[in-house]
This record gives C-alpha cells, sequence and structure tokens, in this order.
C-alpha cells in the first residue's frame, strides 16, 4: 500500500501533539487519596495535591492530579486528613523548651516514681549543675501528704536539686539547694512559708519561699537557649504548629 506524503506528515504530527498533551509536568512530591482540608473561602476538602520547590502547585481530585504531574516521591494518605500549618496564638516558647530539658514529673503516681525520674534525668544530663524538674501532685499518691527531703539528700548530697509542684506553687529542694540559698528553720516570709517538721527544714518552700532557691539558680547559656528552642520547635512541627506567637 502506498502512503501519501501529505498523510504521513499529518500523522507524525497528530501523534507529536497527542504526546506532548499527555506529557506529565513534573513535580517533587504528590499527596493524594487524602481528605485536604484548603481552608478556602468554601472550606473545600480535596483529593490529592501536586508540590513543587516547597510550593503547592495544584490541589484538586485524585485523577486531575495524578493525570496532570509526576512526582518521585508519591505520598498515599489513605484517606487521612492533611491541614494547613497550625498556628498557636499564645504561647511562652522559651520557657516550653526549657522545661523540655527539665525532668517531668507530670503524672507521676507516688513520690518513688519522683525519684525514679530524676535518677532517669540526671543519667540523661550529667553535666547539669542543678537538677530542675516539675509536675508533681501529691494529691495523685496514696500518701497524699507533702513529701519531704530526706530522699532526695540521700542521693543527691552535693547537687542542688529543685522540683516543682504542678500549680507552681511549691517546691520540693534537697539540702544542697537550700544551703545555696542560705534558708534556715525558722525564716519568716511574707505570702510565702518555710515548712519545718519536728525543728527541721522539710524541704518544701511554699509560693515566695520558693523565690529564696529560684533566684539561686544559674541563668541559662546561650547555648542551652539554642538547644531550648529547637527542642520546642521540633515538638511544634511533630504536632502540625508552624507558627506560634510568644
Amino acid at each position: 500500500m502506498k502512503i501519501s506524503n501529505s498523510f504521513l506528515v499529518a500523522f507524525l504530527f497528530t501523534t507529536l501533539f497527542a504526546s506532548c498533551a499527555f506529557q506529565n509536568e513534573q513535580a517533587d512530591m504528590i499527596v493524594h487519596n487524602a481528605l485536604i482540608y484548603t481552608v478556602d473561602d468554601e472550606f473545600s476538602v480535596k483529593e490529592a495535591m501536586a508540590i513543587k520547590d516547597g510550593v503547592i502547585i495544584a490541589i484538586g481530585p485524585e485523577r486531575e492530579i495524578l493525570n496532570k504531574y509526576t512526582a518521585p516521591k508519591m505520598i498515599d494518605a489513605q484517606k487521612r486528613p492533611v491541614y494547613p500549618g497550625l498556628i498557636d496564638a499564645h504561647l511562652h516558647f522559651m520557657a516550653y523548651g526549657q522545661a523540655l530539658r527539665e525532668a517531668d514529673l507530670v503524672g507521676t503516681k507516688s513520690f518513688s516514681e519522683v525519684v525514679d525520674k530524676v535518677e532517669e534525668y540526671r543519667k540523661n544530663f550529667p553535666q547539669k549543675e542543678w537538677i530542675i524538674g516539675r509536675g508533681w501532685d501529691q494529691n495523685d499518691w496514696t500518701d497524699k501528704s507533702f513529701p519531704d527531703k530526706s530522699k532526695l539528700d540521700s542521693l543527691f548530697p552535693n547537687t542542688p536539686v529543685v522540683l516543682k509542684r504542678i500549680d507552681g506553687h511549691a517546691s520540693l529542694v534537697n539540702q544542697a539547694a537550700l544551703d545555696r540559698a542560705g534558708v534556715v528553720a525558722g525564716m519568716k516570709l511574707v505570702g510565702g512559708d518555710v515548712q519545718v517538721a519536728n525543728g527541721k527544714l522539710t524541704g518544701i518552700l511554699i509560693d515566695n519561699a520558693m523565690k529564696l532557691v529560684d533566684d539561686k539558680i544559674p541563668a541559662s547559656t546561650e547555648q542551652e537557649d539554642i538547644d531550648a528552642l529547637l527542642a520546642a520547635q521540633a515538638v511544634c512541627f511533630e504536632n502540625g504548629l508552624t507558627t506560634v506567637d510568644d
């Protein structure tokens, strides 16, 4: 069969046009099979999006995005929700970061558990001059009375320990911390209390009495501040927080 030159040209042109028309655009990443909350004027929910150079370049139905774009990284969200970065309008960012580098005593069910957590913290941060922790609540324990410092004195005779109650209105401190602050039995304060039992310090400081020891805690170094900010940032990112207001 003889094919004319004009037919061959037309065939090649049509084939070239079709191949160009269906050639996918390149993206860096495609997220699909998702519930993407766009937060547009209609709060519409889409199925897929294409991302290039850190920018969402297209968002829409699954087939539309997959037909138009290709990418080396494909994420099947398995119908899970995808949200824009969240914003926290009121956050004590530095304080939060610093707290991440203190002994976390929230949820402890006994003073023995508090001690265990403090010992574990010491193993993780052996270089720290002071041991700082927060979060204990004797109301969560079987024995609901305030603890005393005797166990902390035996474990940390030379290292100051300050463990703040969950509400921030009381601290349990050891003798090394009391000595640094010059706290003695019988001290009287306005708006605070240095607790004593049988004429001896228990290590419990209430409200304004806490400041006696707190004022002796060394200020953080620049590197410690940097580490605290980076630690806070990592937790924020893990939970979808991309902007915070301090």
